[in-house]
């Protein structure tokens, strides 16, 4: 019997521990295992090129483990020959350049396939050749000229245009939908409306009727693309307002809810409920309803810097950001950890570089390329931490000892903490997160601070903010990387940050005291003519340190988005007033 028992006992441990070893390999392998989507886009500003980017080769985008690039567009390659033959002749201008257009999104499919990833073509809803419109104004477009998808002309067109995508590109894995804006810079024979409007920049065109536009749309995209060609529909949400497809968990859900689920349609959600910025909470449209989502997230972010000077963004993406403290409740996702591994998640996709218009022009894109490492390798195995694979960079990619990887952890998490007080606030009052944005500083509206008495300490906020770049500024000269272009690229872009921020700080200092007098009828002179003294000086340093460094980022403007009247003006205005 106790040879019995121990012969047992010993098939009973090999048992285990060959289970054991099963379960191990098994969930390592699942932890290892590449999400099914990891998409990369280097988004360009319209009107202009491709940015001199790694993150446009396809290969380096394969090598370092994306499966897919949202590259291209579909927008202006068909010449509806099935639905208007001879409209664009044979010969034509618009022909020709219609079918360069779809050589070239050939070329960059192929390019992707060379590298063993998906090529994802994006659109704008709805473009269409202005020939074409004018042909069928009066059966596709309303009694405003615009074009309504609920037409059964439209429709008829649109499917049209879908077979012909594919028939000109047969090789393309998939369209990537965006129906929040339409830009026309680079379409000369196309509209968006019936009414050929000169404004190059048209939002929501396609959205007419609400959720049912949405609908009549996602029908034709399922229909056409996922089941007849077995092709991949990538519909993003993004529109805008906060009653929206984007940020309204009830309006997402109307226009899911009546669209069946196929492996082929997924759903693309910005990770922030709204845009890109701060203050903005973790978006409550992820991870519900019955559809996959895709994850957006951008790490050269138009508002902050666009990489021209550190700001990390990996830390409050998978983990949330500071202001979550007070934003969100307790309970509530707040970053990429909380959904990453939910069932409805197909996957992230990056914005390694791109977003916004003009500049900063940057020239080294280290901090975009942080960014999008560390979001990229989490979402490839969410096991491991985000200060792991932000550690993981500094070490591989940097050649940084352990001691200059800390110190560089430092600088860039300081980065996060200074761009939220020097640009925004902590303080609860309204500030509109758009006033600063690309190279434009426009004039930001304080007026909430001085009504809630906070004048004194949001100049205080501003220099901590200030005190914070200058210690970054002294992190970036302590630490030792292999490659001398990196070296004073990270000294020069933090001196950069610490100039921005700093003329941040002098000119909220001129509004702030300035508004108030206009208010009162008292000027503080001496504080507001020694802001504007310094925020001069601080001008000519960062036009200095320009010109002296060939890295370094084109520099800010004083004026407004769309170079309309700005930070500038309204200094000068002061400058009148106090003299």
């Amino acid at each position: 019997m106790r040879i019995a028992a121990t012969i047992f006992s010993s098939v009973r441990n090999s048992f285990l521990a060959l289970l054991i070893l099963f379960l191990s390999s098994a969930v390592a392998d699942f932890a290892l295992a590449a999400p099914e989507f990891l998409l990369d886009m280097t988004h360009r500003n319209p009107g202009e090129g491709y940015p001199a980017s790694t993150f446009v080769n396809p290969h380096f985008l394969a090598e370092r483990g994306y499966n897919g690039q949202v590259i291209g567009s579909i927008g202006g390659i068909q010449t509806f020959d099935e639905i208007a033959p001879g409209l664009l002749a044979e010969g034509s201008v618009e022909r020709n350049w219609a079918l360069q257009r779809a050589a070239t999104l050939r070329a960059q499919v192929q390019a992707a396939h060379d590298a063993g990833i998906k090529c994802c073509a994006g659109t704008d809803m709805i473009l269409l050749p202005k020939k074409l419109i004018a042909k069928f104004k009066d059966e596709i477009c309303d009694s405003q000229g615009r074009i309504d998808i609920s037409r059964p002309k439209t429709q008829e067109i649109f499917r049209a245009l879908l077979r012909e995508t594919f028939q000109r590109v047969p090789e393309l894995d998939s369209i990537v939908v965006r129906t929040g804006e339409v830009y026309l810079q680079d379409y000369p024979y196309h509209a968006a409306s019936g009414n050929f409007s000169e404004g190059k920049r048209q939002g929501g065109s396609a959205i007419l009727h609400g959720e049912q536009s949405h609908i009549e749309l996602l029908n034709i995209f399922r229909e056409e693309v996922c089941e007849k060609l077995n092709k991949i529909i990538i519909y993003r949400t993004w529109s805008f307002g906060p009653q929206n497809f984007h940020e309204s968990t009830n309006y997402y859900l109307k226009v899911t809810d009546a669209i069946a689920p196929h492996t082929n349609l997924i759903f693309s959600i910005k990770h922030q409920q709204g845009d890109f910025h701060q203050l903005t909470p973790f978006n409550p449209t992820l991870m519900i309803g019955q559809h996959r989502q895709l994850i957006e997230v951008q790490c050269q972010r138009e508002a902050y810097g666009k990489g021209a000077h550190p700001y990390y963004v990996g830390d409050g993406v998978i983990n949330g950001w500071e202001e979550y403290a007070w934003l969100m409740k307790p309970g509530e996702p707040r970053g990429l950890r909380d959904v990453i591994t939910n069932k409805l998640c197909a996957g992230v996709w990056t914005w390694s570089r791109g977003g916004g218009w003009e500049g900063p022009y940057i020239k080294n894109e280290l901090w975009c390329d942080l960014n999008a490492y560390v979001v990229a390798e989490f979402a490839k195995d969410p096991t491991r931490t985000e200060e792991f694979y932000f550690n993981r960079f500094a070490r591989e990619k940097l050649k940084l000892s352990e001691a200059d990887t800390k110190k560089f952890r430092e600088l860039n998490l300081l980065s996060e903490r200074a761009v939220l007080r020097g640009q925004l606030t902590t303080l609860g009052a309204k500030i509109n997160v758009w006033w600063a944005r690309d190279h434009f500083f426009d004039e930001p509206d304080l007026s909430d601070f001085i009504k809630k008495g906070l004048v004194e300490k949001a100049v205080a906020e501003k220099a901590e903010s200030v005190a914070m770049w200058r210690h970054i500024e002294k992190l970036a000269r302590e630490i030792h990387f292999a490659d001398t272009n990196t070296q004073e690229f990270v000294e020069v872009s933090c001196a950069y940050g610490r100039i921005k921020y700093e003329i941040i700080q002098q000119a909220w200092t001129v509004l702030l005291y300035g508004k108030s007098g206009d208010l009162s009828g008292q000027y503080d002179r001496t504080r507001i003519n020694d802001a504007i003294k310094r925020y001069d000086a601080l001008w000519l340093e960062w036009r200095e340190l320009a010109k002296h460094h060939a890295g370094c980022a084109s520099i800010y403007l004083e004026q407004g988005f769309d170079h309309k009247t700005g930070l500038g003006a309204a200094i000068d205005r002061y400058r009148l007033i106090t003299r």
